[in-house]
């Protein structure tokens, strides 16, 4: 097939073409805001990530799983870290276009055929997993000596397995949606690979756009946003009632320990901060599988940074707020420096 001119710089339009457009405002601003979103700001998170998440795994390893939420962790951090490397893999257009803008078109379509679906597997997965959190401590908080035995280890590894499972299954009719194929372009004198819908998809488009940008919407982070939001207001609230009555809250005591429940208490509302927004987005400006427009693709930047400081934040987290981690952290360096 041989692409005619307009296609040509449909296509064409990355980075390297708004920089040479110095007649329009608009145009500069794009080539800015893209430079800065996915060429610096989202590798440099996610960089951050991956590094965060390896450690996270690391140590919480080493504290071993006598503790079912350890488990529990260790998942989602296994889940943020895929997550974390996916993501700027999905974003190499931006990079690779200032070298070389035809092989930067096709890298982007087999990136966009092969892992756009697997990035928001992982998404979904840790999203789950936050809301398996919050609901683990409500229990300890409301039901402190009778936790171990709801959530047991065995309960616990179901779960976790169960998962990325559930949502791989959702996932699956999306899958479908995009395939490729060989173009060439006279203006570029090449054959690149182009992103296209399938013959599946455009046959149950209305049902697949339906299914993928509002059930699946609502059935993951709708249901998590809620789930997750019940469960910190109430477990505040008895802490915060607890603190009125000066109650001595150990682990001997109470049956849980605080420090642990504010940690991850704070786990969820930093989910809560960036996933929301990314919902209400969504939500007002319908999505789809291959953006044309660019508000499409400044909205879509700007959620991929919420994305990655999700899937990045945790260590900070643990690091300032549990000093376990903190001095199994320090105790791992110290061993790697010697």
């Amino acid at each position: 097939m041989t692409a005619s001119a307009n296609e040509t710089d449909f296509l064409t339009c990355d980075c390297t073409k708004y920089a040479n457009i110095t007649t329009s405002a608009n145009h500069y601003i794009f080539y800015i805001l893209e430079i800065l979103t996915n060429c610096i700001v989202i590798n440099l998170i996610c960089v951050f990530g991956i590094v965060g998440n390896s450690i996270n795994i690391l140590v919480l390893c080493k504290h071993g799983f006598q503790e079912t939420t350890n488990i529990i962790l260790v998942a989602l951090a296994a889940s943020d870290l895929l997550f974390c490397i996916i993501l700027p893999m999905t974003r190499l257009k931006c990079i690779v276009s200032q070298f070389d803008p035809g092989f930067a078109v096709t890298l982007n379509t087999f990136v966009t055929v092969y892992l756009l679906m697997p990035k928001y597997v992982c998404y979904a997965t840790s999203l789950c997993y936050v809301t398996v959190i919050a609901v683990e401590r409500l229990v300890a908080v409301f039901f402190p000596f009778k936790v171990s035995r709801i959530f047991n280890r065995a309960l616990v590894k179901t779960i976790v397995v169960s998962v990325p499972n559930v949502a791989i299954v959702a996932l699956i009719p999306t899958f479908l949606a995009l395939t490729f194929s060989w173009i060439f372009y006279a203006d570029l004198d090449q054959t690149l690979a182009v992103v296209r819908y399938t013959k599946f998809y455009l046959d149950h488009k209305d049902f697949l756009d339906y299914y993928a940008w509002v059930g699946l919407n609502y059935f993951f982070c709708v249901s998590s946003i809620v789930i997750t939001s019940v469960c910190c207001i109430a477990i505040g609230i008895k802490l915060h009632q607890a603190a009125v009555k000066r109650e001595t809250m150990t682990l001997r005591s109470s049956g849980y320990d605080v420090r642990v429940v504010r940690m991850l208490v704070t786990i969820c509302v930093v989910f809560l901060v960036v996933t929301i927004p990314n919902v209400g987005l969504f939500s007002y400006f319908v999505p789809n599988f291959i953006f044309t427009s660019t508000l499409h693709k400044l909205i879509d930047n700007f959620c991929a940074i919420l994305y990655a400081i999700n899937s990045s934040a945790n260590f900070l987290v643990y690091v300032t707020m549990s000093k376990k981690f903190a001095r199994t952290y320090k105790s791992l360096l110290c061993a790697y420096k010697y």
